[in-house]
């Protein structure tokens, strides 16, 4: 987390133009819907002018460096490219960081990005979403901030928890589909 924290807060200071590369499954749309709603909360501006989107072409998954504009520093994956060794290995050639925010399993992580994946490091909670990891990344960001935007997405987490059929059993997952439930706008 502090790592994913660093890389982005660093870009934002130098108004670096980032991308979202965005999963094409409901998961994805709302990991990738909350991580820019959440920036433009605390940074309106930046988003504004620095941040773009792709959306996936049919099934696609993963980062695709052919479909990143040489302007931009840093691109955020919610939801996917925990296995995208070779592409993150090429954009970190280009002097692009790359932050992962992923929940899928990786047999051979990418080494050359910042990986926040639940299931790739001793987090109890294996089955929040992407937009469950997304959540938590953004939690982070609020206590370094001293601020709380985070909890004003519940309504994304419980969607996307529940449109990728997580498990409910762990009381972390369930606390927020309740409670994104709640807050449904």
């Amino acid at each position: 987390m502090k790592e994913g924290a660093t890389m982005l807060i660093k870009n934002i200071a130098n108004e670096s133009d980032l991308m979202v590369q965005i999963d094409p499954d409901v998961d994805g749309f709302s990991a990738a819907a909350l991580f820019i709603n959440y920036l433009a909360k605390l940074f309106p501006s930046y988003v504004q002018n620095h941040i773009t989107y792709r959306l996936q072409d049919g099934k696609e998954h993963g980062i695709i460096p052919s479909t990143i504009p040489s302007n931009v520093k840093i691109v955020v994956a919610p939801d996917s490219s925990s296995n995208s060794v070779e592409e993150c290995r090429e954009l970190a050639a280009r002097g692009v960081d790359i932050l992962i925010l992923d929940h899928h399993e990786a047999d051979t992580p990418a080494d050359a990005a910042c990986i926040i994946n639940n299931q790739l490091c001793d987090y109890g909670n294996k089955s929040l979403a992407g937009v469950g990891i997304v959540y938590k990344f953004c939690s982070y960001l609020d206590k370094l901030m001293n601020t709380s935007y985070a909890n004003d997405f519940l309504d994304l987490v419980a969607l996307g928890c529940v449109a990728d059929m997580v498990s409910l059993q762990h009381f972390e997952t369930a606390h927020l589909v309740r409670r994104g439930i709640q807050n449904v706008r």
